[in-house]
């Protein structure tokens, strides 16, 4: 019987960012599960078509899943790279799965990376996502996520409530100006906090152009630049976390309580 791992990913614009950051979780899937194939969807349509000028050809989901019909697979997990359970999870991932139900023998759809049911579920991967240990003397952390456009992704909360339990120097927000905490609210908590140095890095599974130039770039409204403006020196760190082997382990331990059911 054929079975197949799908990855599912929002998708990345850069090349390299790519390569450091998706093809790994693609080649780790491979080492840990050679009983199955495994294939790569990407849910961000401007993004496929960026990566189609350079060559780089990727598929929906729904294509995907036709092609793995075709090849005779039989046996369907659909795994997440995404971070969260944000708007592209829940208005892309799960529709375009579930649109399949009772065409494959099996079809399971794993977890993102950060599913949680309450700030207390983060306490287990704090180590894998936060790089205390490049800290500097006097720094504080600062991570930038996504967030969700249209709809508050409590996530983001939640990690700052388990990080604030714990007392550690971190500030978590988001790039997407309609969810929160925003830049403007780790702004405002930074400055209540007195805070002098930064290391900012991002909550991303992959460092692209959020990283490069929302979070690290020199134009005025970037948040090196706006914490600079406050007279914060800033120290950053573009890399994505799909760099870590560590944090890559959270999507191997998910397809695992989907391989053993």
């Amino acid at each position: 019987m054929k079975k197949a791992i799908l990855l599912a990913s929002f998708g990345v614009g850069n090349v390299e960012a790519k390569e450091k950051c998706i093809d790994t979780i693609v080649a780790d899937v491979k080492r840990s599960f050679p009983d199955y194939i495994a294939a790569e969807a990407w849910t961000a349509v401007f993004l496929r078509k960026k990566l189609a000028k350079l060559g780089v050809m990727k598929k929906s989901i729904s294509e995907a899943l036709e092609e793995l019909l075709a090849d005779g697979v039989e046996e369907v997990i659909v795994q997440p790279t995404h971070l969260t359970q944000g708007e592209e999870f829940l208005k892309k991932i799960i529709p375009e799965t579930e649109s399949f139900k009772g065409r494959f023998k099996s079809l399971q759809l794993g977890k993102p990376a950060l599913f949680a049911n309450g700030y207390e579920d983060y306490f287990s991967v704090m180590d894998m996502l936060l790089p205390m240990n490049e800290l500097a003397d006097g720094e504080e952390l600062v991570m930038m996520g996504h967030g969700s456009p249209n709809i508050h992704n409590v996530v983001y909360e939640w990690l700052q409530q388990a990080i604030d339990s714990k007392g550690l120097p971190v500030s978590i927000g988001v790039v997407e100006a309609n969810d929160h905490p925003n830049k403007n609210d780790v702004m405002a908590r930074l400055k209540e906090r007195g805070t002098k140095k930064v290391y900012l890095c991002p909550l991303l599974l992959c460092g692209g152009e959020h990283a490069t130039v929302d979070m690290a770039g020199d134009e005025p409204e970037s948040w090196k630049s706006c914490l600079e403006a406050m007279g914060i020196e800033v120290r950053c760190n573009t890399s994505g976390l799909g760099e870590k082997a560590e944090f890559r382990k959270i999507y191997l331990e998910h397809i695992k309580e989907m391989v053993n059911k």
